[in-house]
């Protein structure tokens, strides 16, 4: 199930976070040590924060495609994909992980079959709760 919540609309909101952090000033630089450069440096807390980002993504992210659906005005459209943009990444820092770690943890997942089960039954059970 994970595969395909990590499918389009992760990617999507992989690529909104992105195109977020790249039209902002930089800001001070984070430190290494907070993106995991492995499956091994992912603990349980850093799962949680993951877990939270990535539902509120997909809160935001199903808002917005319903808003789409109905607008006709590239320019509209282009209104509300940076407005998203800013609401993810909002979303990721307000469950106290940075946009980096979050990425990297969508790619650490995609290459880690076991990463990807625990992440999928996190996912799942919050969704249930």
């Amino acid at each position: 199930m994970l595969k395909k919540l990590l499918g389009i609309p992760a990617l999507f909101a992989l690529i909104f976070a992105a195109g977020v952090a790249h039209a902002q000033p930089p800001a001070p630089a984070a430190p290494e040590a907070d993106v995991p450069q492995s499956a091994a440096d992912i603990d349980a807390d850093m799962k949680e924060k993951f877990v939270g980002a990535y539902g509120d993504i997909m809160s935001i992210q199903m808002r917005y495609a319903e808003q789409l659906q109905s607008v006709t005005d590239e320019n509209e459209a282009n209104s509300l994909q940076q407005q998203a943009q800013v609401e993810m990444q909002e979303a990721v820092t307000a469950n106290d992980i940075t946009i980096q770690a979050y990425n990297q943890i969508i790619q650490l997942a995609s290459a880690d079959e076991e990463l990807m089960a625990e992440l999928e039954a996190a996912i799942e059970e919050e969704m249930e709760s």
